[in-house]
């Protein structure tokens, strides 16, 4: 069984909505991210939706479309990205992460 899989099984078991959390990779920069993200793997999060920045975010709203603009800024990568989830799952060993990209990033 997965990571999601038992998380699932344990919120539906707990008769609760798991939280997901959403944040954008290397936004504004790696460290901040990293530490961003820390705080909410620590603050609770059921499972990390951990965005994978793309050049052209269309099918988003503004807020994540500023966002990736912003990581791509600050030199973020498929590479850097998976470099930065395995910090958080070193750290975080039980929590699934899911990346949330595009077909082409």
């Amino acid at each position: 069984m997965s990571r999601l899989d038992r998380r699932f099984s344990a919120c539906a078991r707990d008769n609760r909505a798991a939280l997901i959390g959403y944040l954008t990779a290397f936004d504004p920069d790696l460290e901040t991210s990293f530490a961003n993200l820390e705080a909410a793997c620590a603050a609770g999060l059921d499972v990390l939706e951990l965005g994978v920045p793309f050049s052209d975010p269309a099918a988003d709203g503004p807020e994540i479309q500023a966002a990736m603009v912003r990581a791509l800024a600050a030199g973020s990568t498929v590479a850097g990205v998976l470099d930065l989830a395995k910090r958080l799952r070193d750290r975080f060993s039980d929590l699934p992460i899911v990346l949330f990209s595009y077909a082409n990033p």
